[in-house]
């Protein structure tokens, strides 16, 4: 057939391009692009020869995204370990026309045409340890952009090198950017397909977080994270346990306001306001290499945001940037609360065995939830960094376990009303006794092995789909943003979550759309389904899926890859 020939003439230059973009380009040059579902048969075949990841489809931008949920989704961050992706400095750079920088997945193509931020307009920014002052950037097919000394600019080498290193200059207000090659001291520029580096003067980006916005922030010099304390943003936790560490980044025209788990935004001065203000509450952002790498806040007279006292208040202080100012941004996992039949939580109060006889919820009975992609399986972690663990005694569960440990997996199966049935290395289900003791005897799931996953430090949440961030524009509800809204996540003691904005509550419509003007708060469920995924279950049993014109519908009988929000 055509299509076949062209794969099989594309496939011959397999050595010349990385297998990953030609199969990009060929769904392109096919037409595959409708859907996941649609092309979901041909993907599969593709992997037994070419390398796909099993279990994943290719969507229309030609990304992976699972096709049962347990599978790693292309709205997954880097997983941990890789030094270039781990301190998050994931950006997308737009020019003075509003158009992103972007990386073509076929023949390391550049132009500056992109009108909006997705995967082709990420860049890494990968700090050279032997060069503080400089970084360089790559984009999404692990290729560094490089200029040479005729203004040259290309996207295809696989090391970094001297022409792949810029230096960034910040504009009197910090928001802007400048690129300047480090090697040949010309300024990088970009106009649709005329992407160049051979400026005198600086030409002026606008620097955009490509990342999921709700984060941990770690300040460099104390190693303690940021967390709501009274009346202030404070940074005295080791471990970011709890509701009060998550911090929201609201992104306005290249600043961003941080804003605590209470919705206030922090202000220059330490305070925190209940509405955003551009003055108080905006602060630019400039990446600083060196020994230790961080990111600094600027606020709008021109200080940087530290931390303070014995408490570390934040607030601004100082015009120059010390380890003092630098903060790294970290994945904010799930941390939950594991609700048993009989009412009570799973708790490690009384020792380091699992007993499900608190009825209060306190750092005891709080659990970092985390996703093992190889085995699709799941880790419960504890405020003392242990994981959950089959007891070598009696079958019992304890808080000892290490992550090299496979007893500290488990498989969950999820049953009617948002319950969960954890299955553990024995090959039994975890099962609760009526005064509280738990065991990993079950046959069957029976009431007593169904749980109740609380989700706790998502008191506001920000929702990303395949095509975009979940926003309100022109009067409805959209999935296909470039920003944001944050929306209040309340749970009820039945396990629904209620979803609530400032004009109203989550709702389904008879077509099946989602309107934000309930009046009255209407029952959903959410399934963990990935590192940072979930899927969204709601009222009518439908799942709700995002389509590319922005549209949100609650009409999937099954979890597919436009079923997965980022969260």
């Amino acid at each position: 057939k055509p299509h076949c020939l062209i794969y099989c003439c594309v496939w011959r230059f397999r050595d010349r391009f990385c297998q990953e973009q030609l199969k990009e380009h060929f769904l392109s040059i096919i037409g595959l692009v409708s859907s996941a579902s649609h092309h979901t048969k041909f993907v599969d075949k593709m992997d037994q020869n070419g390398g796909v990841i099993p279990g994943r489809v290719a969507n229309g931008n030609g990304v992976a995204g699972s096709t049962n949920g347990h599978g790693p989704s292309k709205l997954q961050q880097p997983q941990a370990g890789d030094p270039d992706e781990s301190l998050k400095w994931r950006v997308g750079l737009r020019n003075a026309s509003g158009k992103f920088l972007t990386a073509e997945p076929f023949g390391f193509k550049l132009n500056a045409s992109g009108a909006s931020l997705k995967m082709r307009q990420t860049w890494v920014l990968v700090p050279d340890p032997e060069h503080p002052s400089t970084v360089c950037l790559k984009s999404h097919l692990n290729r560094f952009l490089s200029a040479d000394k005729d203004g040259l600019v290309s996207c295809s080498s696989e090391e970094a090198g001297p022409e792949t290193r810029f230096i960034i200059e910040y504009a009197g207000d910090g928001v802007q950017w400048a690129l300047k090659s480090a090697q040949h001291g010309l300024y990088f520029s970009g106009e649709e397909d005329r992407v160049k580096c051979f400026s005198k003067a600086p030409v002026w980006w606008t620097c955009q977080l490509a990342l999921h916005p709700q984060v941990h922030v770690k300040n460099l010099n104390r190693g303690r994270y940021l967390r709501l304390g009274s009346g202030e943003i404070s940074a005295d936790r080791v471990n970011p346990w709890g509701a009060e560490s998550l911090i929201t980044l609201m992104q306005r025209d290249g600043r961003v306001a941080i804003r605590a788990s209470d919705g206030r935004y922090l202000a220059r001065g330490g305070e925190l306001l209940d509405r955003l203000d551009e003055a108080e509450s905006l602060f630019s952002i400039q990446v600083h290499c060196g020994p230790c790498p961080g990111l600094a806040f600027k606020d709008s007279v021109g200080r940087f945001l530290t931390n303070i006292g014995a408490t570390g208040t934040s607030k601004t202080k100082n015009q120059t940037v010390s380890k003092d100012e630098l903060f790294v941004l970290e994945d904010s996992y799930p941390q939950i609360a594991v609700k048993a039949f009989n009412g009570r939580y799973a708790s490690i109060k009384q020792g380091q065995d699992l007993n499900a006889n608190q009825s209060d919820i306190d750092v005891t009975e709080t659990y970092q939830l985390e996703f093992h992609a190889a085995s699709g399986k799941w880790r419960f972690r504890t405020k003392d960094d242990k994981f959950w663990k089959l007891s070598t005694v009696g079958n019992g569960i304890s808080a000892t376990g290490d992550s090299r440990d496979q007893s500290t997996l488990f498989a969950m199966e999820y049953q009617p009303k948002g319950r969960v049935a954890l299955k553990c290395s024995n090959g039994s289900y975890l099962s609760a006794k009526k005064l509280g003791a738990v065991n990993a005897t079950g046959s069957e799931v029976k009431s007593e092995e169904q749980f109740q996953l609380v989700l706790l430090n998502r008191p506001i949440v920000v929702f990303r789909c395949d095509f975009g961030f979940v926003g309100i524009k022109n009067g409805r509800l959209e999935c296909n943003l470039v920003s944001y809204d944050a929306f209040n996540l309340e749970v009820s003691d039945s396990g629904f979550y209620h979803i609530r904005g400032s004009e109203g509550f989550w709702c389904v419509q008879a077509d099946g759309s989602i309107s934000f003007k309930g009046e009255r708060p209407e029952e959903f469920l959410l399934e963990f389904r990935s590192r940072s995924c979930v899927a969204i279950q709601a009222s009518n049993g439908c799942y709700v899926r995002g389509e590319q014109n922005g549209t949100m519908r609650a009409d999937a009988d099954e979890i597919r890859a436009a079923c997965l929000w980022e969260y």
